[in-house]
Formats: structure tokens, C-alpha cells, sequence
């Protein structure tokens, strides 16, 4: 995509453009073209591309991106998406309080902020947070609130028709009518699911990843064929949840028992290495014992590692993705929990899969949540023909 200034009277809002015109941005969503080339995808003539691709420009949603040459070296234009043209709002909860963004469709950000939530968080309280970020952020200088176009709501927990959250976390169940209430268009995602969306940006050779989340709980996003799958009621990808032979018959806030986040996420990272005397009570105080060579908070994490390969065996098996990423703070810690999960899928699938799957850190989470929430608000406001 481009970026260029945009006249935000003049451009209609994305839910009055045309068929043709969501094709066009469409086919422009990931790099620039020429005419003749969106005559060839389109189908239409150079004439009514340049007709169309016009009208675009004019309205601010397209723009020129400078001279190309073709194979003998003749001089063309190339079109891009105008990515400034529409805002996005991204606000991710997590388990003390919300990452509130607001970004452009390339996922270039614009202003990001950190709010902290208090443990008696209800899910009207939740809206009004919402609202008051998005009010606080669109007043910034040089931000127009008129150009925020789509709304992306991260959350760590299934999420069902986009809409929903299940109870027990600590947003509780949203509203159905967000949309209506902010005036945008607007989607609930599940938090792994917006990293394996924006985790395809760094991994563009493969179809199939799995994203692995390890924080307060584990989560992870399974994107197949290049497509997200979030299964029945947005359960896939909760592998949290997943009872695993450690945990044995702890009980879980989910209503079941023997979950594998009961021994592989943070908090139970940090439980089964702190002591009186070495109080470990932040993943910051985790790193400064695996960086100083302390051995159990590295058997610990790698522990960990192997308990959360025990729990996506089947996963891995019955999908087989080319890649799976793990993100969190503790994926930064060194290749401890990445060297565990290496070792128990080696054990525990076939030599064909365990042979060839790659498995590697991601660096940059937040960074993964923008790129998916993009994709995701750019389908909300482009959406494909069915």
C-alpha cells in the first residue's frame, strides 16, 4: 500500500464504495500495480480501469506510487491503496489492561497508548474504557477522527461471530451492538488470532502456521491454506486448555481440570521457581535469572516447553503447519521453551512432520497483533465477494 494525505469530505465511506470499486482496493491490497496489470486481474479494460482507478484518486483511496518499467523499458504508473486514507482503532486486553493503537491500513501506527484496568472490570465498564480511549487518541494533533474507518477488538479468550467473549475472563461478554454504538465497523478477535493473521507478514513462503500465545493463559492461532480457522464457536486455537499429564486433576477457571496453562503459562512459570528468598513475581524477574545462568528458571521454562508440545501433539499431527511461531514475553528469553517444544513433538509425531516443521520465536507480539488487526479491518471495510 501507499500513503499520501487524503481529503476526508471527499472520500466515501468505504460501506458506498461499489463492487468494482472494493475490487479494485482489493487487488491492490498488498503491493502496487499498473493499469494493464488491474485490467488483467479484473477482467475490465485498460479504459474502465482508468476510469475507475480515476475516480479512486480523486477521492483520496488510491494514489500513484511513480514510474515503472516494463520489459523494453517503456516508463508506466503504478497504482497503490491510499493505506492513510482509513484509520484503524486497535485496543487488545490482556489480563492488567488494554493496548490501545490507532494505525493505518499498512499497519504504520499513528498513536499508541497503555491503560491499566482494575480487577473488577465489567463488561459495560469495558465499552466505556473503549470509548474513552478512542475519544482520548482521536484528539491527538494532526488526527482526524473522521478518517478512524474501523475498530478491531482484541481479546484474550474464544470469541464467537466476532462479537462475544466468554465470561470468565476479565472482559467478560461484550455487547453485540459495538458497532452501532462507535458508529464504525467493528470486530471482537480472539488475541492469537490477530498474531497468526500478522504473523503471515513475516512468514509469507508458508500456507499453514500456528501460532502459539504464552502469557496469563496460552492461546494459539491456527491459519490454514492461508485462511484463519477459528472453529466451532471460536474455539479453535485454546490450547490452554488442553488437559496435559503434569497438571493432573488441578482445577481450572475454564470448569475443567488438569489444563496445560496451569503449568506452562506465566503465572505457573513463575510459581514453580520463586522462592522467599528470590521472590519471582514478573516475567521481567524471569529473564534476570535465565540472562544470569540461573539453572532452574531455565529447566523451568524449558519444562514448560515440552508440557505445551504434549498439549498440541494431536494439533500438530492432525494439521500439519509448515510453521509454528510462539510469541509472548517468554519467547524472548532465549530458545529455552522453543527447545521443549522441539523436544516432545520429536518424540511424538511422525519423523515426516517432526523432520520438517520449523519452529521459531516471535520478537515482536505487539507488533503481530497490529499487522493481523489490519488485515482484519481491511476485510471489515473491503470485504470479499461471496
Amino acid at each position: 500500500m501507499g500513503s499520501g494525505g487524503a481529503n476526508v469530505r471527499a472520500l466515501r465511506p468505504p460501506s458506498s464504495l461499489d463492487e468494482a470499486d472494493v475490487l479494485l482496493a482489493r487487488a491492490l491490497q498488498r503491493q502496487p500495480k499498473s493499469r494493464g496489470e488491474l485490467a488483467q486481474e479484473t477482467g475490465w479494460s485498460r479504459n474502465t480501469v482508468a476510469a475507475k482507478v480515476g475516480r479512486l484518486m480523486d477521492e483520496g483511496w488510491v494514489v500513484e506510487t511513480g514510474d515503472g518499467r516494463g520489459d523494453r523499458g517503456r516508463p508506466f504508473v503504478r497504482y497503490a491503496l491510499n493505506s492513510a486514507a482509513a484509520l484503524v482503532f486497535l485496543a487488545r486486553f490482556d489480563a492488567e489492561g488494554i493496548d490501545a493503537a490507532v494505525c493505518t491500513l499498512a499497519g504504520d501506527l499513528v498513536a499508541a497508548e497503555r491503560h491499566d484496568l482494575g480487577a473488577d472490570l465489567e463488561p459495560e465498564r469495558a465499552v466505556d474504557q473503549l470509548a474513552q480511549l478512542l475519544d482520548a487518541m482521536a484528539t491527538r494533533p494532526g488526527l482526524d477522527r473522521r478518517r478512524i474507518r474501523a475498530m478491531v477488538v482484541g481479546v484474550p479468550g474464544p470469541v464467537s461471530g466476532r462479537r462475544r467473549t466468554v465470561p470468565w475472563s476479565k472482559v467478560g461478554v461484550l455487547p453485540a451492538d459495538l458497532a452501532e454504538r462507535f458508529g464504525m465497523a467493528v470486530a471482537v478477535e480472539n488475541d492469537a488470532n490477530l498474531m497468526a493473521l500478522g504473523a503471515r507478514h513475516e512468514h509469507l513462503d508458508v500456507d499453514s502456521l500456528l501460532f502459539l500465545l504464552v502469557q496469563t493463559g496460552i492461546g494459539a492461532g491456527l491459519v490454514l491454506s492461508g485462511r484463519l480457522h477459528r472453529g466451532l464457536s471460536g474455539w479453535a486455537g485454546e490450547v490452554g486448555h488442553i488437559p496435559v499429564e503434569a497438571a493432573k486433576d488441578r482445577p481450572c477457571s475454564c470448569g475443567n481440570r488438569g489444563c496445560l496453562a496451569l503449568v506452562a503459562a506465566n503465572p505457573a512459570l513463575m510459581r514453580a521457581i520463586s522462592t522467599p528468598a528470590r521472590p519471582v513475581n514478573t516475567v521481567a524477574d524471569l529473564k534476570r535469572l535465565v540472562q544470569s545462568g540461573d539453572i532452574d528458571a531455565i529447566m523451568a521454562l524449558r519444562q514448560a516447553g515440552r508440557h505445551i508440545g504434549e498439549a498440541i501433539v494431536g494439533l500438530v499431527v492432525g494439521a500439519a503447519p509448515e510453521l509454528i511461531a510462539v510469541g509472548g514475553h517468554i519467547a524472548e528469553i532465549g530458545d529455552h521453551v522453543i527447545t521443549g517444544i522441539r523436544e516432545t513433538l520429536a518424540q511424538k509425531t511422525p519423523p515426516p512432520i517432526s523432520s520438517q516443521i520449523r519452529i521459531v520465536a516471535t520478537q515482536d507480539h505487539d507488533r503481530a497483533a497490529v499487522r493481523g488487526a489490519t488485515d482484519l479491518a481491511f476485510d471489515l471495510l473491503f470485504p470479499a465477494a461471496r
